[in-house]
Formats: C-alpha cells, sequence, structure tokens
C-alpha cells in the first residue's frame, strides 16, 4: 500500500507538492515527511524556507532535533520551542540575527549565557517572551541580573518583552534598563515576578527619560503591563496611573505569604487611581497566593469600587481576585456603569449575593465570560438572571456550592456557551441530564468535586449532542463513579475528546483504561484509544500494572499526558516512559496540562526505545 501511494506521489509534480506542503506548520510537515521518501524530500526543502516555527504543544524538542530543523533555514524570523530538554549547548542554534521573535519556554537547565547569546546575536528582535528557572546562589542572580540588562540595552527594537522566572532569579539592578526600553517603544512588559519596591523604582526613574523623541510623555508607548509582585500597594497603583497614561490593559497579581501591614495594602484610595488611566479597557487586580480572608484585600470596600466603576465607564474586561469585603452594591456598580464588559471575574467574594444580579436584564451588557468562583451565597437565582446574556460562552462557577440543578436548564439554553465550570456545585445526574438535552454547544465541561453525579448522570450528560462537540471533561473527585462512566463515553464515540480526568475516583481501575484504549474501532483517523492527548488517572486505586500494558503502542496514539498514582509500581512507570518517550507521565498527583509550569516532576526515560514510530524516528535522525 505504501509503495502504490509513493509510486502515485513520483508521478505528481514536485513544484506541486511542494506548494501544497509549504502552506503547513512546521509539525505537520515533519509528520508529513514521515510518509515516504518523495514527501522527505518536499519537507526538508519545505522546512528551509518556513519563516515561522513553533513547537511547544507537547513535542519532546532535545538540541539534535532542533539544530536538524533549522538547519539549511536562513528566512526563519519567529521561533517558538520547549526547551526543557534543552541547556546551553543550543544557544547557538536558536539565537539568530534575523529573528524578529523568540519565545522559549522551560529554559530551567540553561545558565545566563542564554541571555547573553539573545543579546549579541538577536538584535532585530521585536518579540521576546522567556521563561527561565531558579537561581541557585548570590552569584548566578548577577549574572542572570546583567544579562537581562544587556539584552534590554541591546534589543532596542523590542516592542514586547517577557519574562517569568522564580524569584530568586534577579536582583534590582536587572529592571534599570527598563524604562530607557520603554521609552524606546515597547507595548507590553510582562514581568514574571518582580518585588514591588523595585516596580515602584523602575516607575520613578520615567522622569529621566523625557527626552525620548518617540513620544510626547516617557512611557505613553506601553500599552499593557502585567506584573506579578509580593504585594500590591496604593503607592505602586499611583505611580502606575501617572506615569502609563496611554495604558490598555493592568495585569496586577500578589501572593503575600502573611497578611500584609495595614499601612501598605491596597486601599480604596489606590483602587481609585485606576482612574487616571483613561485608556484602559482591560483591568486584573488579584490575591492569588492564599484565598483564605487573612491574605485578602481587607482595606478594599464597595466605595472604591464604586469610584473606580465612575472613572472606567469603557472597560471591556475586569477581574478582580481577593477582595472579601465587596457586596452586591459593588458589583451592581461595575455591571450597571461598565457597558461595555465582555468579561466579568469575581473569585473570593463571600458576602456576594443574589441581590447583585435580580434586575441585570436593565443592563445592555454583552457579557461573554463570567467567573463567580467562590462565591458561596450565590444560588440558581443568580444563573438564571445571568442566563439573559444570551452571548455567554463562558461560565465559571466553582465554589458556588449553592448552586445547583434548578439552574442547569437556563444552562443548557445558552446557544453559545462553550465552557462551563461546575466544580463543587450542588449538581446531580437531573441537572445533567437537563444540559445532555439543551442546546448549548459545550466544548469543556468540569464536574471536579459534585459528589451527587452518578454513571447515569455521566450517561445522561452525553446521551445528546454534546458527545459530538465536548473535547474536555473533568470528572475528578466523584467518589461514585465506576468504570461505568468510561464505558458510557466510550459508547458516546466522541469523535473529539482530547481531555479526561478522572483523578480521585477510587473505583475506576484498568476496566476504563482498557475500555478507552480499545475505542473507536472503526475510525482510522484516530485509531486505538481515539483522540484523547491528557489521561489523568491519579488516585485511582482500581489502576494497577496491568492497565500499563493497554498504554503502549499501539494504543492511545495522540496521547501526550498521563497522571498515574500510587497504586502503580515506579518500576512499571518507568519502563512505559522508556516505550513512550513522547509521552509526559506524572506521578506526583500535580495537574496535568502546564508544560511550562516548573511544578511537576516528570517521569524520564532511561533510554530512547527500540520501537519508533516514523516520525519519531524521522525527527531523531533522518531515516524514513
Amino acid at each position: 500500500m505504501a509503495e502504490d501511494v509513493e509510486s502515485i506521489l513520483e508521478q505528481l509534480p514536485r513544484a506541486l507538492l511542494q506548494s501544497v506542503i509549504g502552506r503547513l506548520d512546521a509539525p505537520s510537515i515533519c509528520a508529513t515527511a514521515a510518509c515516504c521518501r518523495v514527501l522527505r524530500a518536499c519537507a526538508e526543502d519545505a522546512l528551509r524556507e518556513l519563516e515561522a516555527i513553533a513547537l511547544v504543544d507537547n513535542w519532546r524538542t532535545e538540541a539534535a532535533v532542533v539544530e536538524r530543523l533549522l538547519s539549511g533555514n536562513t528566512r526563519l524570523s519567529s521561533l517558538s520551542l520547549d526547551c526543557s530538554k534543552m541547556d546551553d549547548a543550543v544557544i547557538n542554534t536558536i539565537t539568530r540575527q534575523e529573528l524578529h521573535t523568540l519565545c522559549l519556554w522551560g529554559c530551567h537547565q540553561f545558565s545566563a549565557k542564554l541571555l547573553c547569546g539573545i543579546a549579541m546575536r538577536c538584535p532585530e528582535l521585536k518579540v521576546l517572551e522567556l521563561e527561565l528557572g531558579w537561581a541557585d546562589d548570590r552569584q548566578e542572580v548577577n549574572s542572570f541580573s546583567t544579562a537581562l540588562e544587556m539584552v534590554m540595552q541591546r534589543c532596542r527594537k523590542l516592542e514586547t518583552l517577557t519574562v517569568r522566572s522564580e524569584s530568586s532569579c534577579f536582583d534590582s539592578g536587572a529592571y534599570a534598563a527598563i524604562p530607557r526600553l520603554v521609552a524606546s517603544g515597547l507595548k507590553v512588559l510582562d514581568i514574571g515576578f518582580i518585588p514591588e519596591r523595585d516596580a515602584k523604582q523602575v516607575l520613578n526613574l520615567a522622569d529621566e527619560f523625557r527626552f525620548a523623541p518617540r513620544a510626547s510623555h516617557p512611557f505613553s508607548s506601553l500599552e499593557k503591563l502585567t506584573l506579578v509582585l509580593d504585594r500590591i500597594t496604593d503607592s505602586l497603583v499611583g505611580l502606575i496611573a501617572t506615569r502609563l497614561p496611554g495604558l490598555l490593559e493592568l495585569d496586577l497579581r500578589d501572593g503575600p505569604f502573611e497578611e500584609p501591614l495595614q499601612a501598605f495594602d491596597l486601599t480604596n484610595w489606590g483602587i481609585q487611581q485606576v482612574g487616571a488611566c483613561a485608556k484602559l479597557r482591560r483591568l486584573s487586580l488579584v490575591r492569588s497566593q492564599d484565598w483564605s480572608q487573612n491574605v485578602s484585600f481587607k482595606r478594599v470596600s464597595d466605595l472604591g469600587i464604586l469610584l473606580m466603576a465612575d472613572l472606567c465607564p469603557n472597560l471591556e474586561s475586569i477581574k478582580f481576585g481577593g477582595f472579601s469585603r465587596i457586596t452586591d452594591v459593588g458589583c451592581r456598580a461595575v455591571l450597571h456603569s461598565c457597558l461595555h464588559l465582555h468579561t466579568f471575574e469575581l473569585s473570593n467574594t463571600p458576602q456576594l449575593t443574589d441581590l447583585a444580579f435580580h434586575d441585570l436584564s436593565a443592563s445592555p451588557l454583552g457579557l461573554e465570560c463570567v467567573t463567580l468562583a467562590s462565591c458561596g451565597l450565590l444560588s440558581d437565582f443568580s444563573i438564571q438572571r445571568l442566563a439573559c446574556c444570551t452571548r455567554l460562552k463562558s461560565l465559571n462557577l466553582k465554589g458556588c456550592k449553592s448552586v445547583g440543578d434548578g439552574s442547569m436548564k437556563a444552562v443548557a439554553s445558552l446557544s453559545k456557551l462553550e465552557v462551563l465550570a461546575l466544580n463543587g456545585c450542588d449538581v446531580s445526574d437531573t441537572g445533567l441530564s437537563m444540559l445532555g438535552s439543551g442546546i448549548a454547544p459545550l466544548s469543556s465541561i468540569s464536574l471536579r468535586g459534585c459528589v451527587r453525579v452518578t454513571d447515569d448522570g455521566v450517561a445522561a450528560l452525553l446521551a445528546g449532542s454534546l458527545a459530538s462537540t465536548l473535547e474536555s471533561i473533568d470528572l475528578s473527585a466523584i467518589p461514585p463513579l465506576t468504570d461505568n462512566a468510561t464505558i458510557a463515553i466510550v459508547r458516546g464515540r466522541m469523535p473529539v475528546l482530547e481531555e479526561l480526568r478522572l483523578r480521585d475516583c477510587p473505583l475506576i481501575g484498568d476496566t476504563t483504561v482498557i475500555s478507552l484504549a480499545s475505542a473507536f474501532l472503526t475510525d482510522f483517523d484516530s485509531g486505538y484509544g481515539g483522540t484523547l492527548r491528557l489521561l489523568d488517572l491519579w488516585n485511582c486505586h482500581g489502576v494497577s500494572a496491568v492497565a500499563l500494558g493497554w498504554l503502549k503502542k499501539p494504543y492511545f496514539p495522540k496521547l501526550r499526558w498521563l497522571g498515574l498514582g500510587w497504586s502503580v509500581k515506579p518500576q512499571k512507570v518507568v519502563a512505559l516512559a522508556e516505550v513512550r518517550p513522547f509521552l509526559h507521565i506524572y506521578t506526583d498527583g500535580a495537574e496535568l496540562g502546564h508544560m511550562f509550569s516548573g511544578e511537576t516532576e516528570e517521569i524520564q526515560p532511561g533510554r530512547l526505545p527500540e520501537e519508533e514510530d516514523e516520525l519519531e524516528r524521522w525527527i531523531r535522525d533522518g531515516t524514513p
């Protein structure tokens, strides 16, 4: 069969094949090259002509692979890589004179030489995004800081700068060049962690650059600012408001380990200063370290929210997290003053009640994304009122324990709803039956912690059209679920299902893995195991070494994320990792899917397997 296909392709004009393959992205070209010699030759030519290469989604990009894919390409201007398998040896390969965009994630094994290489070899960069690791000692911190300052001094054409790092990676001197860079035309600045005192120092240095020829105000070019801080204070917000008049997006997150001193925490005065940013369209203020009362924004009340909403009527997106004193008054002020809102998120607002939404239909809102996480006093009444926003695409009700079946009929009537999170809600099989028979075209649903859900509810959810639209299902932490729930998923013949989470379900066992591995037997495109890319079985007591045999080839050909628990022996897991080198296996209970978080410990294969498919072999050594 393969010989027949190759003979047919040989009869086609080479220019035609190159034209078709040239329209694909880098991963698709690599997959095409694995088919036959004819397509391999065309693929090698296409790789040399690519202007953009992105290998960040489930690609085990090692130094040899990257060097092979980039060799001979002189037109490359955009490069995005997962660097978790690489170190300093690849610096000369990925830093190029002609690059305009460089995005490197998971650079935990690199030293400061990476930043030095970027500064010396990539002067034309306009977009630079980096995720760095942890600096072990003071000398390494100094090296990283000096190298980052060098990048900002030499890459003067930068329009977007994103640097995500651990708190100990840079010192205060590393940010000294930011004002000059902003004065030169920087539009987006995203700093993964910066102490509040250093952020204020950067903003205070703006006065030294009033001679900037490209702007009437030294920082007027900056449109988006994202900072992760140790604390958010009035003085910092005030400086941002006065120094950044052209700001369109402001995202501030902090994570204090203990309650900040009252004199330094955010107050009504500070949040009112946001109104000085006349062009602001997106605002996010989140206290993310701990949702408990002792580290919330205790000094911000409804008065501050009222004043802010009155000064910022053109806001399109608002995200507030950790404002424990906001009540219905503040929420109503935002909803009835900011008439252009399409995204509204409130997290950990324990005083919010149904009164905040009782007359929502009177306001001409076009809400598309709504999050009301951990608002324990909200009931089905509020969700029924939210259903008047017919444009809703995403609804997050995590932790709303009083929301249950009474609002599911209204939710099911939303014709554009794609993402629904009901974690910890009081939803039962009756509510799932309503969702399954509704018109909401859900692509993702999370029922984690909905303890009243049973196998029958899962079957009812998939009895209608949702079986053909759902891409992600989270059924974690539901003790009554058994393997029959998975069998219901298999019988639904879900053609686009990519993520299935069943963690902390003690009755789930080997039958689940076997049934999933045997699914979609007539679907030649997906093969055994269907389209699954993520399967989380952490703390499923019934999963044993028997299931690992069904996780090997040819089963689950597209699986890239796998979570396993203590019920499987470690040596068995290591053996599976050797057979499936492209499979990210985690056994520490971490949430799957966060490739660049740096918070999980992945099982590493001891060697390359003897059994490889054509794509893996071609990427490794070029042999078809």
